[in-house]
């Protein structure tokens, strides 16, 4: 059974949790994580996103807490994503969760999104990490992939989306 779960509003699903903790994160999943949203970026008029070692410290720290709710800034002035899947969710699949959201942006009515900060134009740097959470789901589901992102500068800042996110 697979479960996914992207999250933009902070809500907490906490429980005791036993994070499983990561070692430092590989070259491969780091250039997952930059193919992920840069592809994005790139179809989107947006320069491509390096990697901060710093970013992926403070996203980590916040993985391995295994609560579902957004940090609400306690990790530093980030941008921040959220997502979480049971079975075998990846990378690859809690970044097109959030590109997927791109359908729902309309440049009219501007509405913070996950989308709208994977591509935001004024961000220029990224930091992701992954914890396995046993506490997400209901046990049915199994052990989640929990994903956070961090971003510098943060996106999603109200009055600046005509400037920062071309559909």
């Amino acid at each position: 059974m697979k479960l996914a779960l992207p999250t933009l509003l902070a809500f907490a699903l906490s429980a005791s949790a036993s994070p499983a903790k990561f070692a430092r994160t590989s070259s491969a999943d780091i250039q997952a994580y930059l193919d992920g949203h840069n592809t994005e970026r790139a179809a989107h008029g947006a320069a491509p996103l390096t990697w901060s070692d710093d970013l992926a410290s403070a996203a980590q720290s916040w993985a391995n807490g295994c609560v579902f709710q957004h940090s609400g800034g306690s990790l530093g002035p980030y941008g921040e994503n959220l997502a979480a899947g049971s079975g075998d969710y990846t990378i690859a699949d809690a970044i097109g969760d959030w590109n997927a959201e791109e359908s729902s942006y309309d440049p009219s009515n501007p509405q913070p999104s996950h989308w709208t900060q994977v591509v935001w134009k004024s961000t220029t740097q990224v930091g992701c990490a992954v914890a396995a959470c046993s506490n997400i789901f209901p046990p049915e589901y199994g052990v989640a992939q929990y994903y956070v992102c961090e971003y510098s500068p943060a996106g999603n800042v109200i009055g600046e989306f005509p400037q920062n996110v071309q559909k």
